[in-house]
């Protein structure tokens, strides 16, 4: 890795929340092993938030979700960070509209309350929250914001023929001190997205696409440590290059951050 960061600090791995539609292992494994694997290669511990299984600590604490998907705020207060992740679709009802694009057999209400809910709760802990994909999306909801619920052009074809395109770093931006470049490429699997318009208050774009300059790939928060929304998959790190190794990195520094301010507050 070339970027540095921080030493965990002694006493035990960063526990970093990572949200999936299902909790059952096949799920898991097929649509969350690459989230997965990411955290693991930190050597940090991910725990796994679902609408429909109960989440299990490290530590043996252990939260149920309610029968509408929705988990306890309190399971944040033991996380360093928390990721949610790519997916299907959010219910446009939550941003005050009616089905016009959304692909209404991808939405899942019961994952919509779980993201929701974990979303305003992380924005109110200052926790480090990493939104990817759907994650980007759902995270402006719980913020306040909206989106354009569908989009030409950004959706690779199929598994295994992933497209690619440039994005363009506002170069006042959090993610521009980051990757240190004004543009890089990214993959691309989405049909709904944001524009300028669309943004929670408190996020600012932090990169666009190119050419779509219209289209938001990237906001950050002004009001938090670490917030960051990304509309490609930097989790597919073995097809990407080191603007998104960086951007990982950046992420769990940010997480050791939060846990050594914990640290200091006991």
């Amino acid at each position: 890795m070339s970027a540095q960061f921080p030493t965990v600090p002694a006493g035990r791995p960063l526990w970093i929340g990572i949200t999936s539609r299902h909790g059952h292992p096949e799920w898991l494994q097929q649509n969350a092993r690459n989230y997965l694997a990411m955290v693991a290669s930190y050597q940090a511990m991910p725990v796994v938030l679902t609408p429909d299984q109960v989440a299990i600590l490290p530590d043996g604490q252990r939260y149920a979700p309610t029968p509408a998907g929705r988990l306890p705020d309190a399971v944040l207060d033991a996380l360093d960070g928390l990721i949610l992740s790519g997916g299907g679709d959010v219910a446009p009802h939550h941003f005050n509209q009616p089905l016009a694009g959304a692909e209404e057999e991808s939405i899942d209400l019961r994952r919509d309350e779980l993201e929701i809910g974990l979303g305003q709760a992380a924005l109110a802990r200052n926790l480090p929250t990493f939104g990817i994909c759907r994650g980007c999306q759902v995270l402006n909801v719980a913020a306040g914001g909206s989106m354009i619920q569908h989009l030409d052009g950004h959706r690779s074809p199929a598994e295994g023929s992933t497209r690619f395109h440039d994005v363009r770093v506002a170069t006042t931006s959090r993610l521009h001190e980051i990757v240190k470049m004004d543009a890089f490429e990214v993959n691309t699997f989405h049909h709904q997205g944001m524009d300028q318009a669309s943004l929670a208050p408190g996020f600012q774009a932090a990169a666009l696409a190119d050419p779509d300059h219209w289209l938001v790939e990237a906001y950050e928060s002004v009001q938090h440590a670490w917030v960051i929304g990304v509309q490609w998959h930097p989790e597919r790190i073995f097809e990407l290059g080191e603007a998104h190794r960086r951007l990982w990195n950046s992420f769990i520094a940010a997480c050791v951050g939060y846990r050594q301010r914990a640290a200091r507050a006991q």
